[in-house]
């Protein structure tokens, strides 16, 4: 189904918009998983599994980062993508034209 009157959008908007949204989504939910990772599995120091937390906890810290740039990249192309297909969708397919024919009215049948 096509839509009636597409419109361009600014891809720099979309992106850093997607890349907001993405990033606040990562600095709320990260941590919040990074923790409950940390509680299961959280071991003593004498351990060599620590060295798999700490890991864990720097992927945590990084996070954030990532999913913004993820978020700008994706944003970016759906941008890119809606403003090929809405400029492809302006073009005029198939022109009609209708004749019509018009009955002269005396003037009093004219209410």
């Amino acid at each position: 189904m096509a839509m009636s009157k597409p419109q361009p959008v600014s891809v720099m908007l979309v992106a850093s918009t997607s890349a907001a949204l993405h990033a606040g989504a990562a600095v709320l939910f990260v941590p919040t998983l990074s923790f409950l990772m940390l509680c299961w599995n959280g071991t003593p120091v004498q351990n060599p599994e620590a060295a798999q937390t700490e890991t864990a906890m720097v992927f945590a810290v990084l996070s954030p980062l990532m999913a913004l740039i993820f978020g700008f990249a994706a944003g970016a192309s759906m941008a890119l993508a809606h403003n090929v297909f809405a400029h492809g969708q302006r073009k005029v397919a198939i022109a009609q034209e209708e004749t019509r024919t018009v009955q002269a009215s005396a003037l009093s049948n004219v209410a």
